[in-house]
């Protein structure tokens, strides 16, 4: 008898040894996100019964509360789902591990071969190592009308031959001249979050100018006051003073409804906009202002926390989301913009022939990534307050000065983040 419930013990020991549960938080998203998302998990889950995946998903507007709260509780699950600009930051802070060091390094929770299909917005690096990986992206562009266009006889910009700013600020003119619509160019100025230094990064990158040095991360001086960033703030003060552009937040549906003649967005408009356009929506690369036209680059990551139990189990779950395949699934669920060449092809839309293909390659050749410091979420919102202020119409080298010296500032603040 004794023997018999010995190995009852025995047998749920090891049953429940055999069974665990890798916990994942993730920002609670759209519909067809969710359930896209939840699909590839069941599968995963089906051949994987030892370590199931369990989704936790927050709301974006508490996401982060929620990720600081489980760091200071030492209560963060195994994945965790992360803005790609802010993954230095957390791998500094302590909360993420690496999932690829370098082909010599014994405990890789990674292969390269794991990630060496995926372009650089899906790759998540802190001091050469890679602590996320993305599935999924999206796209800056400028949205008009194909007959506006042809009414004022302007060329059709490619990636290859994007519009100068010179062309722009004429075409902008003629459109003001034209008196046809009530808003000419709409920027998003008083967007909020990463808005500004996402949407505005690659502008002044294409100018000339930067947030920090990108080798040792320590200067802004030279970067963000050098002589292509002041351009662009005066730039934008001009378009601020022609009235192309204006610092109030537009109403709902402007573009649709031929109020507005261009708009500069991301790509989770394109749906809405051929619904509302069809065939007469142009999708155009950005504005070259001297150095090619650039788009922000870098979306949500998986990565595996420090505090994980379980981190080899837990990154063949990352490893799994970054097949091309699966890559390639997601995307064609939710709509968004794969990370991989190969699943791009898979997909209609992206493909050689597909009728946004143009998003994915400029997603793909010409994306500036916020730069990889710990830094980063003290410059984005140091920032965003120089655009306000360059914006309300202050000096833009007092400004872009004021601002490197507050980078600076907290890059000494926080010993170089050593």
């Amino acid at each position: 008898m004794l023997r018999k419930v010995c190995l009852v013990v025995l047998l749920l020991f090891c049953t429940q040894a055999r069974s665990e549960t890798i916990q994942l938080w993730r920002t609670l998203s759209d519909d067809d996100e969710m359930r896209t998302f939840a699909q590839q998990v069941k599968r995963y889950n089906r051949v994987h019964p030892e370590a199931k995946v369990s989704i936790e998903a927050i709301p974006h507007g508490t996401y982060a509360d929620s990720v600081i709260g489980g760091a200071l509780a030492r209560d963060l699950p195994c994945i965790l789902a992360v803005d790609q600009p802010n993954v230095a930051n957390y791998a500094w802070a302590g909360l993420i591990q690496p999932l690829y060091v370098d082909e010599e390094y014994s405990h890789n929770l990674l292969s390269q071969d794991d990630f060496e299909h995926v372009n650089s917005n899906g790759i998540g690096i802190y001091q050469n190592k890679v602590y996320s990986l993305g599935p999924f992206d999206i796209a800056l562009a400028l949205f008009t009308r194909r007959s506006l266009l042809q009414e004022l006889n302007v060329r059709i910009p490619t990636l290859e031959h994007p519009w100068s700013v010179e062309e722009f600020n004429v075409l902008l003119d003629q459109i003001q001249q034209q008196g046809l619509y009530k808003y000419i160019f709409d920027l998003n100025l008083l967007g909020v979050g990463e808005w500004p230094a996402y949407g505005f990064l690659p502008m002044l990158y294409s100018a000339g100018g930067d947030f920090v040095d990108r080798v040792e991360y320590q200067i802004a001086e030279g970067y963000l006051n050098s002589e292509g960033a002041v351009t662009w703030g005066l730039w934008l003060q001009k378009m601020l003073r022609e009235g192309f552009i204006q610092y109030t937040s537009l109403e709902h549906g402007q573009f649709e409804k031929g109020l507005l003649a261009i708009h500069y967005t991301g790509s989770w408009m394109v749906d809405r906009y051929q619904k509302a356009i069809g065939d007469d929506l142009l999708i155009l690369p950005p504005v070259d202002f001297g150095n090619g036209a650039y788009i922000g680059g870098g979306s949500w990551h998986y990565t595996i926390t420090r505090n994980c139990t379980k981190p080899k189990q837990a990154s063949k779950f990352i490893a799994y989301l970054m097949t091309n395949e699966e890559i390639a699934f997601f995307n064609r669920g939710s709509g968004f913009i794969p990370t991989s060449a190969e699943a791009a092809n898979q997909l209609e839309l992206y493909r050689e022939s597909g009728a946004l293909r143009k998003l994915y390659l400029t997603s793909e050749r010409n994306v500036v990534l916020r730069p990889a410091t710990p830094a980063y979420p003290a410059i984005s919102a140091i920032f965003s307050q120089a655009v306000r202020r360059i914006a309300q119409g202050a000096s833009v080298t007092e400004s872009l000065d004021r601002a490197v010296d507050e980078i600076e500032l907290n890059i000494l603040d926080n010993r170089g983040y050593q």
